[in-house]
């Protein structure tokens, strides 16, 4: 598994590079949909209520437009927009960790406020969304922010280019929509390949055997790596139970190699049964994922 956050400027087009992975398989989680759902908790509205009075209220919810408007103030004082944050923060990230844990392969979390919120150090891989002040400004029409309430909103918030330095990729949207949609596609792919890495291990009865089957691995391109640590081994066969030293050979590989490198290892293998086992890598550094997508076929 990966887990990829999707962060940037204001109107840099976060929501289409979040779409267009989603449409290519990941899974995709909105930050924004589920800090909105934090409303909905009583015990949020009523804290709320407590200290901006009824006027924060609408419907049996928030009225969103008067939160804002409190929060991002003309002020110096950011003491609302801090009241918020502890507010609908940390109900946020534990909803988004836990719909993360249920999931598997490439998980894209899109968090406007990723560094600002703080709290998702456990996140792998970090995309970086940019874009001109001028398209985004016109981008940021549509919601009815002029120019005047996005540098509003942007003041209480990092500097880009701090942002940028903490930030994996950098991805520019100085094009028209189907290059940003097509480089969306492009690193969705990749990172969906890198989501999909395992370790691959069998046990050989001799180190002769083992690099045998290692090199077959390594000379198809179905391993990135592999490694022989000598073992000593229990194990029940056929009825009975026997002990002796073997050969662990471990590698990694892709899901898209799997199945290709477990048959070489049973054509290879001096064992009537080999034992092959695989487990899905997570929370692996993404420079890892990355080598070994790149060096096998």
């Amino acid at each position: 598994m990966l887990t990829a956050a999707v962060t940037g400027d204001v109107g840099a087009g976060k929501s289409t590079l979040s779409r267009v992975m989603g449409s290519g398989g990941a899974n995709v989680i909105s930050a924004d949909d589920i800090a909105k759902s934090q409303w909905a908790k009583p015990d949020i509205l009523a804290r709320a209520a407590a200290r901006w009075g009824s006027r924060v209220l609408r419907d049996g919810g928030a009225d969103f437009a008067v939160v804002a408007g409190i929060a991002f103030s003309d002020g110096a004082d950011d003491s609302e927009l801090r009241f918020m944050n502890s507010l609908i923060h940390p109900g946020t990230r534990a909803d988004i960790k836990r719909a993360v844990s249920s999931m598997r392969g490439l998980v894209v979390i899109e968090i406007p406020l990723l560094f600002e919120s703080g709290g998702y150090e456990w996140i792998d891989y970090i995309i970086y969304a940019s874009a001109s002040a001028n398209l985004r400004a016109s981008r940021n029409a549509v919601r009815g922010w002029d120019a005047n309430e996005l540098s509003r909103r942007e003041r209480f918030m990092m500097s880009s280019d701090e942002k940028i330095s903490l930030s994996d990729i950098v991805l520019t949207n100085d094009g028209d929509m189907a290059s940003w949609e097509e480089g969306a596609r492009v690193l969705g792919g990749k990172l969906m390949e890198m989501a999909g890495v395992y370790e691959l291990r069998t046990h050989c009865g001799s180190l002769e055997n083992a690099e045998e089957i290692a090199r077959a691995l390594l000379e198809a391109k179905l391993v990135v790596c592999a490694n022989m640590t000598e073992a000593a081994s229990c194990y029940r066969w056929k009825g009975n139970l026997y002990g002796e030293n073997e050969w662990e050979m471990s590698c990694k590989t892709t899901e898209r190699n799997l199945k290709e490198a477990m048959k070489r290892i049973r054509e290879l293998h001096t064992y009537e049964l080999p034992a092959i086992t695989a487990a899905e890598l997570a929370g692996s550094d993404w420079r890892t994922l990355e080598w070994v997508v790149n060096e096998t076929k």
